[in-house]
C-alpha cells in the first residue's frame, strides 16, 4: 500500500498536519544524504532502503501563537515546547500508516540528531562560521523540532548544498566573538540580529525570551 503514494503525496499530508499545529516547515530529503554525512551513532533509521525518505519538521515565528494556545505548563519535567513537538508528530507516524520513527531535537545519544548538520547536507538552510544555521528566507529565526524517517522511496539524486546567503565573516562573525569571549544570552541574540537575511521572520519578543530562557511564565498567557 505505501509503494503506492508518492514522497510528495506523503509530505503534503504531513505539511498539512504540521501547519495547523504551528510548525509550518517541513523538508523532505534522502536519509542518505545525511547519514553518508556523519558517524553512526547520528545515523536515522532507513528500513534497509537506499533511498529512504526523511523530513525534517520545523518552525518560523508561525509557531509561536500555536504553541501558547496548546501548551500544557508544568512545573517540572520536559520542556514544553519539546513535549508538544513529540505529540504532534506521534499523532502524525499514527496517521501515515506506513513504517515511521521520529526522533527529535531535544534526545541525547543514543538517539541524538545532528540536526544543524543535517540542514546543510540535505539543502534546507546554510551552517554559517557562526554556528547558525541560514535559511535563504527565513535566516536565523527558524527552529528545528524533530525528523521522520518513512519506509518510502524519497528525492531522488543528490541533495543541492547551500550557499551562502551572505558575508558572515563582515556580518555575523564580530558579534559571534563578542558571545564567546562572554556575556549574558543577549550577546547570543545579537548574533542572530547581524545576519541580515530574514530580519522581517524576526521572533516577537516572548518568543525570543522563551528561546533563550525557557521561562515557563510566559506560557501562563
Amino acid at each position: 500500500m505505501s509503494e503506492s503514494r508518492s514522497f510528495q503525496s506523503v509530505a503534503g499530508e504531513v505539511e498539512a498536519v504540521c501547519a495547523d499545529a504551528g510548525f509550518d516547515l517541513v523538508h523532505p530529503f534522502g536519509v542518505a544524504w545525511y547519514n553518508d554525512a556523519v558517524e553512526q551513532r547520528y545515523r536515522l533509521e532507513d528500513f534497509g532502503r537506499p533511498r529512504a525518505l526523511g523530513l525534517l519538521i520545523g518552525n518560523t515565528r508561525a509557531l509561536w501563537p500555536v504553541f501558547l494556545r496548546a501548551a500544557e505548563v508544568e512545573a517540572g519535567g520536559a520542556d514544553p515546547l519539546d513535549r508538544y513537538a513529540e505529540r504532534v508528530v506521534g499523532a502524525i507516524i499514527e496517521q501515515l500508516g506506513i513504517r515511521a520513527e521520529a526522533r527529535f531535537a531535544a534526545m541525547s545519544e543514543p538517539r541524538r540528531v545532528a540536526l544543524q548538520r543535517l540542514a546543510e547536507v540535505t539543502g534546507f538552510a546554510y551552517l554559517s562560521p557562526s554556528h547558525l544555521n541560514v535559511h535563504p528566507v527565513y535566516g536565523p529565526w527558524f527552529g528545528m523540532r524533530a525528523v521522520i524517517s518513512v519506509d518510502l522511496d524519497g528525492p531522488p539524486g543528490p541533495p543541492r548544498r547551500p550557499a551562502a546567503p551572505c558575508d558572515c565573516d563582515r556580518n555575523c562573525m564580530p558579534a559571534f566573538r563578542a558571545a564567546t569571549s562572554g556575556g549574558d544570552w543577549t550577546a547570543w541574540l545579537a548574533v542572530r540580529d547581524s545576519c541580515p537575511i530574514g530580519r522581517e521572520f524576526r521572533y516577537g519578543a516572548e518568543q525570543i525570551r522563551y528561546h533563550y530562557l525557557k521561562d515557563r511564565d510566559l506560557l501562563h498567557g
